[in-house]
């Protein structure tokens, strides 16, 4: 790990540390069957002697999970504002934003901001150690800006993540670990061998990023901190989806064989709810407000030209329970019909990610229970919402809903026949993650598109 560019200063060895530990040269506190630090980052923890990778051994698919003080005394006018902005699928138009709300960082081109971090001593979790910045990394930061921040976040925030998000590492530097973590992700996902495992400098940045994070939100968060603790929840949102360590849908979810570790990256969401309580992007001074608040109704969504959708509602919503004048109460299902049915005649663009993430986002207790237990209906409604999103073709969204997509309509597929409910209901996940669908609904479909034709 030469190449990583830390500075370290002496420390006391612990020679039955486990493996992970040993090879980031890290202090271990010999936690059983893991410890902290493993815990902490979600890489699995091996006091196996005779494991000699070379590589950081990864636990599944890990999401950052948020553990915060005490928030009895942080204001909470705000708290239930990313429900309202979500609450509905469909655009609205916002309130008008406020006339002193301003950016909080002065608009220095990135140019310099990049060519500042040259040098650049960065902490790192947990010891005086510290990184230095190279020209690789300042190279990193230039792909950022001209690469990664085009398929991130929403059209409306490519310019807070371009203009703004490295300024704020200058002065977090949790976040310049987590901007390095995308970058390299990025360029692996681009690389002649897309499937290969995480490097050592992805790991090392992805870890020290996300215990700093972690550790800052163990305690009472300071106003100067909440820009940066929003910038850094969105990008480990979009690690957190891209992180997929299986190759084929018989190694994915639902088919590959059970672990303590499925479904981890649904806790994503649930992480990212805490953050923008605590963190507020809609306050009157965040860089986030002008983009959280724009007026969804100037920029109508594009239309998924997909008639023969319009037979499958009455199926599903028979199948789900689902009633358009109820409240859902004791219906699991209600919450996650209702968001599939209300984005089938929206395309999933960079414009409109915020509607079908919010599927992940109001995702019922009571509905990832019933994933957990492999239910059919709940299995059914994620497959459709992966159809839905495999209309975008960002790096980070497609190998998840690809690769989940199938395995889920292999799964049901092998338990239920074409005639059933569940059968029909499967076609379209089925044609859009490339499987083979039946004659009637290849007929159906081309007959509903040749009517609009």
């Amino acid at each position: 790990m030469a190449d990583v560019g830390r500075k370290r200063k002496a420390h006391t060895k612990s020679r039955r540390g486990c493996g992970n530990c040993k090879l980031r040269r890290v202090k271990c506190d010999e936690g059983r069957p893991a410890c902290e630090k493993c815990r902490s980052y979600g890489v699995s923890c091996s006091y196996e002697g005779g494991d000699t990778s070379t590589e950081l051994q990864h636990d599944g698919e890990g999401a950052f999970e948020v553990q915060p003080a005490e928030t009895s005394q942080l204001p909470t006018s705000t708290a239930d504002r990313m429900e309202d902005l979500v609450a509905n699928i469909m655009p609205k138009p916002s309130r008008p934003l406020g006339t002193n709300a301003s950016l909080n960082l002065p608009p220095t081109p990135p140019a310099e901001i990049i060519l500042g971090m040259l040098d650049y001593p960065l902490k790192l979790h947990d010891t005086d150690e510290v990184y230095v910045c190279t020209a690789r990394d300042l190279d990193r930061l230039r792909r950022f800006h001209e690469r990664t921040v085009l398929t991130i976040g929403t059209a409306q925030t490519i310019h807070i993540y371009r203009d703004s998000i490295t300024q704020l590492g200058m002065h977090h530097d949790y976040v310049t670990h987590i901007i390095f973590t995308i970058v390299l992700m990025h360029d692996r996902y681009l690389s002649d061998d897309p499937w290969q495992g995480p490097t050592t400098e992805e790991t090392f940045h992805h870890y020290h990023g996300t215990a700093m994070f972690n550790k800052m939100l163990s305690a009472p968060l300071a106003h100067s901190e909440k820009d940066a603790m929003w910038a850094a929840a969105a990008l480990l949102g979009a690690i957190t989806i891209a992180a997929v360590d299986a190759k084929t849908a018989e190694g994915s979810w639902p088919l590959k064989a059970a672990a303590p570790q499925d479904l981890d990256w649904l806790r994503m969401s649930d992480g990212k709810k805490e953050v923008w309580r605590l963190a507020d992007p809609l306050r009157e001074d965040s860089i986030w407000r002008p983009a959280l608040m724009y007026q969804f109704d100037k920029d109508p969504p594009a239309l998924a030209r997909r008639p023969e959708l319009k037979a499958f509602v009455p199926v599903l919503t028979r199948l789900c329970g689902y009633d358009s004048t109820s409240d859902g109460t004791g219906n699991p299902y209600h919450t996650a019909t209702s968001i599939v049915i209300r984005l089938l005649p929206i395309q999933c663009t960079h414009s409109t990610i915020l509607y079908f993430l919010s599927f992940i986002g109001h995702m019922e207790p009571e509905f990832k229970d019933r994933l957990h237990q492999k239910d059919e209906r709940a299995l059914l409604l994620l497959a459709w919402w992966y159809a839905k999103m495999l209309d975008y073709p960002s790096w980070w969204l497609q190998r998840r809903a690809n690769l989940e997509c199938k395995s889920l309509c292999i799964y049901l597929s092998r338990r239920y026949m074409m005639t059933t409910d569940v059968g029909k209901l499967l076609e379209f996940p089925k044609m859009m993650c490339g499987l083979a669908v039946s004659n009637e609904f290849a007929n159906a479909v081309d007959q509903a598109r040749s009517a609009q034709v």
